[in-house]
């Protein structure tokens, strides 16, 4: 009688989580009213350089490396929904931060907070849907639910940026007031979810013991990506892609700014990039459908080559011609990049078991931010010794040629049947 009665809960938690997630996700995938102004806002708000700007992106990334551990111990303390409360909370303080303290100080100090608060999010957030609606595969109504989100959120976005950028004109702290409100509304949203599981740590714990504990699951997940064919060929194209799209949402905005772009169009064209991100996220399946494991090979390679593109055609082309074909090449960038987003949370969760999957993806994403804050970092340094139209042919080069390497290393290794993979490609023991 008690084992039916906690099953009807939990099933009634199960829908109470997929009808709220949608709509969560719509106002707290990312800050909105923020991105379109980032840039401005640094460099001109708080007088930062350009290639500071990129550093502070790199600052962002290494911070999400080092407060991985912290985050999967808070979460495991505190379970999926109070985690994501929490991480919702430090994302409002870390506005603040930025908001009012002066310069670069306020600009590192934030994106360590912001970087704690994303990565409570993203250890709890995705696994709480999972949870409460995985099927076989990681597919079916866990992939409708997100991608649905991730949909709403574009088309707010898209929304948010066109007014940003007008705000910002107005005043440069509107953008963020407005961005403090909608993170307000992220919170109150996020009140409303249910455990599906228990929380498996108990509070009165050592918090040290804990934290050995998860270094030690780094080890043991990291050797299990490096064993696993399936995940060390999939760890090395997030690598590689995720690299490239953190240096170039940076150099997409200075080479904006570089060919004269005023502040109100920046918006328009970061509003009409969001929407058509969101757009061509519905597209997602038919695009699986008719490319199937040649999906990643085609959106990683017309982002690279998109990159080249930019790089040549701001070289050797006037500005009042080349700003339209730049511009087709940041929509291109933008549909693959989305797409891409959604992809990689649903392959990274194929075949995992419930106890596995915090595991695989804190490790994840702590090798995948590592490397890209390194790789950030050193895109920081080539904006200082080059002009921007340069950096992107040679950030294009570099990442087409790690692009083809781990293309071909993937094509034996990711996107099979199950039964192709041995139980160590698959399952941590």
């Amino acid at each position: 009688m008690e084992a039916t009665s906690r099953n009807n809960e939990l099933k009634k938690f199960r829908r109470r989580n997929a009808k709220l997630y949608a709509i969560y996700k719509m106002f707290s995938w990312d800050l909105l009213f923020y991105y379109s102004i980032e840039f401005l806002f640094f460099t001109i708000t708080k007088g930062i350089t350009p290639s500071q700007a990129l550093l502070a992106s790199g600052i962002y990334l290494m911070s999400e490396v080092v407060m991985e551990i912290p985050a999967i111990t808070i979460t495991d303390f505190l379970g999926r929904r109070k985690s994501i409360i929490l991480g919702n909370i430090l994302l409002i303080l870390h506005l603040i931060v930025l908001v009012f303290m002066p310069g670069m100080t306020s600009i590192a100090l934030s994106s360590i907070i912001c970087a704690l608060g994303f990565d409570i999010k993203g250890m709890s957030e995705t696994n709480l849907l999972y949870d409460s609606v995985a099927t076989r595969g990681g597919d079916g109504l866990y992939s409708k639910i997100n991608s649905k989100g991730a949909s709403f959120y574009y088309i707010l976005d898209g929304i948010a940026s066109l007014m940003a950028g007008y705000l910002f004109v107005i005043n440069n702290y509107l953008p963020m007031i407005i961005c403090f409100i909608f993170l307000l509304i992220s919170t109150i949203i996020s009140f409303g979810f249910k455990d599906i599981y228990d929380v498996r740590v108990k509070k009165e714990g050592n918090l040290k013991n804990t934290i050995k504990e998860y270094s030690q699951n780094l080890k043991v997940t990291s050797k299990f990506i490096f064993k696993s064919k399936r995940m060390r060929s999939f760890m090395l194209f997030k690598i590689v892609l995720y690299s490239l799209i953190c240096i170039i949402e940076i150099y997409g905005s200075d080479l904006l700014v570089d060919i004269g772009i005023p502040e109100e169009q920046f918006s328009i064209i970061f509003a009409v990039l969001t929407l058509i991100g969101g757009i061509s996220i519905s597209q997602r399946k038919n695009i699986e459908k008719k490319f199937k494991n040649r999906t990643l090979t085609l959106l990683s390679l017309i982002y690279v080559m998109s990159i080249i593109a930019v790089g040549i055609i701001t070289n050797v082309i006037e500005v009042k011609i080349a700003i339209p074909i730049v511009l087709f090449m940041f929509v291109l960038q933008r549909i693959t990049q989305s797409i891409w987003y959604v992809l990689e949370e649903k392959y990274l969760k194929n075949f995992t078991r419930e106890e596995d999957r915090s595991k695989i993806t804190f490790t994840y994403r702590f090798i995948g931010s590592l490397i890209a804050g390194i790789s950030t970092i050193v895109a920081s340094i080539l904006l200082d010794i080059t002009s921007i139209e340069n950096a992107y042919i040679i950030v294009g080069l570099v990442g087409l040629l790690f692009t083809v390497l781990v293309l071909d290393y993937m094509r034996t290794r990711f996107g099979l049947k199950p039964e192709e993979y041995k139980k160590e490609d698959l399952y941590i023991k």
